[in-house]
């Protein structure tokens, strides 16, 4: 499972580069207002190219944090995590 956790990785930091909002630190940016730079929406939909690494269907509401992510790190980290969890669990499924 080690070659598809890095799979999983460069996959989860292709799609925060690609999806993020950029919060600004200047506090007249009313962008800051919006919430976290990845939203737990948003963050669902990077869960297609995880089924299709691993070659089934992970529901995105048991392993997304609710209400989004701080930081790429968190986001990569975090939902890398509760694949591998949710996979090693329900393996015989």
């Amino acid at each position: 499972m080690g070659d598809k956790k890095q799979e999983i990785e460069a996959s989860l930091g292709r799609f925060w580069d690609e999806m993020a909002i950029e919060l600004g630190e200047d506090p007249q940016d009313t962008g800051a207002l919006v919430g976290a730079p990845l939203d737990s929406l948003t963050a669902m939909e990077a869960m297609l190219e995880i089924d299709k690494l691993l070659n089934r269907k992970i529901p995105a509401d048991t392993v997304i944090r609710k209400g989004g992510y701080e930081s790429k790190e968190q986001f990569v980290e975090h939902l890398t995590a509760e694949v591998l969890k949710y996979v090693a669990e329900h393996a015989d499924d």
